[in-house]
C-alpha cells in the first residue's frame, strides 16, 4: 500500500475494544543509542560502566538477554526499527557511506548488491502511523537513511533536530562541525548552541524541550543519540575520572567511550525526571536499544564474539530494556531472542493503534509482555553482503532457537554454533552436525528469496587466495 493511501485510510483508527479515550493512550519515547555494546550496561553485567538511570529502568520494567539489531551497522537496522521490515525487504542492506556507494576490496570474491542506500518513501514508517493516530512525533538525533528529501520530516516526524545524511557528527562539542571535512562541516539541522556545549547533551534538552511543548498531547520521541560512536569525544573531567578507574578494573580499553556512555545515561535520567516531574511516567512507555553491536576498537563486547560489522553475537546481539509502570512487571528478565523490528508492531498494539496492511517482518511482543506470556519461536534473519573492516567478512546469518548458523560468502563457507552451550562462539560444530548447517543453509536461501532481496553479484576479478576454504 502506498503511503498516501495509508494515511488516508488509517487516520484516528484505533484496534477495538482497546483505548476508550485519548488520555488512555500513552506517550511513546524511544532511545537509541548508536553503537552500544550488549555488555556496556551495568544491568548487563558492566563492572566499568556506570549507568544507574538505565539500570534502574531495567530494575522497573523489562530487560531481554537475547535482543537482536537487525543488521550489524547502523542505518539498516534504524531502516527495520522504523518500518518492522527486514533490511533485505526494504532494499537497504549495508550503511550510508561519505561516497555514496558500497565499498568493497578490489579482489574481493563479491560485490555488494546495488540497494538503495535511502528509506523510500513506500515505506510507512511508525511515525505516519501514528501521526495518522493524533500523535504528534519528533526525531532528535542520528537519521542516517538518505539524502534530504529523505529526512525525518518527509517520513511522518513533526520535529526533525539534528538528522540528517551522515551517520557520526563532526564533533561532539559547539558548533559541531570539522572544518577538515569539506562534505561534513557542520549538522545543517542542529543550529545554535553555546561554547562547551556537550551534543549528547544537548540531544537530550532538546528532547526535553519536545516533552515540555507537547504535554497536553500525545507523542512520540525518537531520540537516536550519535553516542557512542566515533568520533570518542566527551569533557574531560569525565575521562580523566575514568582513566583512573582503568588503573583498577581492566576490564575495558577506552576511558572516552566510557564517558560517551555515561554521558548517555545522565541523560536518561534526566528524561525521566522530566516524565516524572510532569507527571507523564506512569502514562509513557520508555524503550532503549542500540542499532548494533559496539565498536571493537571501542569497548570490549566479552563474552560475546567480535563486534560491529560482523554477524556473530557481538555484532547483532544488543541491550533492550522496556519501561511502563503499571503495565509492564518490574525487574522481568526475559531470554526470547527479539529484534528490532518486532519494536514497530509491539508499540502500535501497545498505544492501541491499527498496523498498516504492509506485511511486516517483525512480530507482536505486547500480548506476551503484558500478560507474561512466553513469546513463541521463530526464526531470526539477518544479511549483511557487505565488507566494512578486515573482521566482518559478509555473509548471511539465521538464528533458530538456540542454534545460529552463519553463511560468510568471502571465502565461502558455513559456520555452526550452539549458543546455549557456546554464546562465545568459541566452537564451529558445523562440521559435527552437517545435516542442521544445510537445512539451516536452505532456510536462509529461502528467506532471501521471499522477501525480494537484492543479491549481492560475484566478482570477475576475484583471486582464490590460499588459505581460503
Amino acid at each position: 500500500m502506498k503511503r498516501r493511501t495509508f494515511l488516508a485510510a488509517a487516520a484516528g483508527a484505533l484496534l477495538n475494544g482497546a483505548a476508550n479515550s485519548e488520555q488512555q493512550r500513552p506517550n511513546v519515547v524511544l532511545i537509541l543509542v548508536d553503537d552500544l555494546g550488549w555488555a556496556d550496561l551495568g544491568c548487563q553485567g558492566s563492572t566499568f560502566y556506570e549507568t544507574p538511570n538505565i539500570d534502574r529502568l531495567a530494575g522497573n520494567g523489562v530487560r531481554f538477554t537475547d535482543a537482536y539489531a537487525n543488521c550489524p551497522v547502523c542505518s539498516p537496522s534504524r531502516a527495520a526499527l522504523l518500518t518492522g521490515r527486514y533490511p533485505a525487504r526494504v532494499h537497504f542492506t549495508g550503511h550510508i557511506t561519505a561516497i555514496g556507494r558500497h565499498r568493497y576490496p578490489p579482489d574481493g570474491r563479491i560485490i555488494p548488491p546495488k540497494d538503495l542506500l535511502y528509506l523510500a518513501h513506500d515505506e510507512i514508517t511508525i511515525a505516519e502511523v501514528l501521526k495518522a493516530s493524533g500523535y504528534v512525533s519528533a526525531s532528535i538525533g542520528k537519521w542516517h537513511l538518505g539524502p534530504p528529501e529523505y529526512w525525518p520530516e518527509h517520513h511522518g516526524f513533526d520535529v526533525n533536530v539534528a538528522g540528517y545524511d551522515q551517520g557520526s557528527p563532526p564533533s561532539y562539542f559547539y558548533p559541531y562541525k570539522n572544518p577538515k571535512l569539506a562534505w561534513n562541516p557542520e549538522i545543517p539541522t542542529l543550529k545554535g548552541g553555546e561554547a562547551g556545549e556537550y551534543l549528547t547533551d544537548r540531544l537530550t534538552d532538546e528532547a526535553i524541550h519536545f516533552i515540555e511543548q507537547n504535554k497536553k498531547s500525545r507523542f512520540f520521541l525518537y531520540l537516536a543519540h550519535y553516542a557512542v560512536h566515533t568520533p570518542l569525544q566527551a569533557p574531560l573531567p569525565a575521562i580523566t575520572k575514568y582513566q583512573q578507574k582503568m588503573k583498577r578494573d581492566h576490564s575495558q580499553i577506552s576511558a572516552p567511550y566510557a564517558a560517551m556512555v555515561e554521558a548517555v545515561d545522565r541523560g536518561v535520567g534526566r528524561l525521566m525526571a522530566t516524565l516524572d516531574r510532569l507527571e507523564l511516567t506512569s502514562n509513557t512507555l520508555v524503550i532503549i536499544a542500540s542499532d548494533n553491536g559496539g565498536e571493537m576498537a571501542s569497548t570490549r563486547n566479552l563474552p560475546l564474539r567480535a563486534g560491529k560489522g560482523t554477524l556473530y553475537e557481538g555484532g547483532i546481539r544488543v541491550p533492550l530494556i522496556l519501561h511502563w509502570p503499571g503495565r509492564l512487571e518490574a525487574g522481568k528478565v526475559r531470554h526470547e531472542p527479539v529484534m528490532l523490528a518486532d519494536l514497530y508492531p509491539t508499540i502500535l498494539s501497545a498505544v492501541s493503534v491499527k498496523l498498516p496492511s504492509t506485511l511486516l517482518d517483525g512480530v507482536n511482543l505486547w500480548p506476551a509482555l503484558s500478560t507474561d506470556k512466553i513469546i513463541p519461536q521463530r526464526d531470526l534473519y539477518f544479511y549483511y553482503p557487505h565488507y566494512l573492516t578486515a573482521m566482518s567478512h559478509p555473509g548471511s546469518a539465521l538464528r533458530a532457537g538456540s542454534w545460529k548458523l552463519i553463511d560468510f560468502y568471502d571465502p565461502p563457507h558455513l559456520e555452526l554454533y550452539n549458543l546455549a552451550a557456546d554464546v562465545s562462539e568459541a566452537h564451529d560444530v558445523a562440521s559435527k552436525h552437517p545435516e542442521i548447517a544445510q537445512q539451516m543453509k536452505r532456510k536462509i536461501d529461502s528467506s532471501l528469496q521471499s522477501v525480494g532481496t537484492i543479491m549481492y553479484t560475484l566478482n570477475p576479478n576475484y583471486r582464490e587466495l590460499k588459505g581460503h576454504r
